[in-house]
């Protein structure tokens, strides 16, 4: 009679290679900071929370190849993300959530501080903002008499080359929020961060029209890709 086997049939399952390498990235991160990691590791980290039981690199690597850079891909368009395999709610849910959280990062303070020493923060906020979409908008910084912040909006939007200045409204809302002068701020999607013979036509417009309610334009920013533009470094407003 054959003695009984007591060591168990079943399979031993090895540990997803996987595994390993997420405990890594979290060390290298926690240990090294996030500015060690390329654009690849940030968006692996990313979706091994959306994803945790699956290996996230071949993904990663594809969002990549998609849409160039990182920053591409947090600000891509909901539409598009979903036409990717693999990529389902909770994945988008969590790019917009820290889309929005970048967006609160960079956003200005309104209650304190003057507009010099925001001038960055400002720059950086819009750019944020504008860098990436495919039609113009037209951001407003309303600004006191101390040239402090008021508020931002984000004011008109328009086609893929131009976009509609209504000078009357523009006026109304300055003068609704006591504002003593603006920065204008527009995107050109083409790339090309340069006044057009319009953008310089309607800003001197629109800057003769402001001033008769004793209204100025502090300066006029033209944002394309990374670019930014200032006419009043320029000498371009007067």
């Amino acid at each position: 009679m054959k003695k009984e086997e007591t060591t168990s049939s079943l399979p031993i399952q090895d540990t997803p290679d996987y595994l390993g390498h997420r405990a890594r990235m979290r060390e290298k991160l926690l240990e090294k900071g996030a500015n060690s990691l390329s654009d690849a590791e940030l968006l692996e980290l990313i979706l091994m929370t959306a994803i945790p039981r699956k290996d996230v690199k071949p993904l990663a690597k594809k969002l990549l190849r998609q849409f160039v850079t990182f920053s591409n891909v947090i600000h891509a368009d909901i539409y598009e993300l979903r036409q990717i395999k693999g990529i389902g709610d909770s994945v988008i849910s969590l790019l917009k959530i820290i889309e929005g959280s970048c967006q609160a990062l960079l956003r200005p303070e309104t209650k304190k501080g003057t507009i010099l020493k925001e001038w960055r923060q400002i720059v950086d906020y819009c750019r944020f903002h504008l860098s990436h979409e495919k039609t113009e908008h037209l951001y407003l910084v309303y600004l006191d008499v101390k040239m402090k912040i008021i508020t931002i909006d984000d004011f008109q939007k328009g086609t893929q080359s131009r976009i509609t200045i209504v000078p009357t409204e523009i006026l109304r809302r300055a003068l609704n929020l006591g504002a003593h002068s603006l920065i204008m701020v527009h995107n050109h999607p083409s790339g090309v961060a340069r006044p057009s013979p319009e953008d310089l036509q309607r800003t001197s417009e629109l800057h003769e029209f402001l001033m008769h309610a004793g209204i100025s334009i502090y300066d006029h920013l033209i944002i394309a890709n990374h670019s930014v533009y200032s006419l009043n470094r320029r000498s371009l407003v007067v």
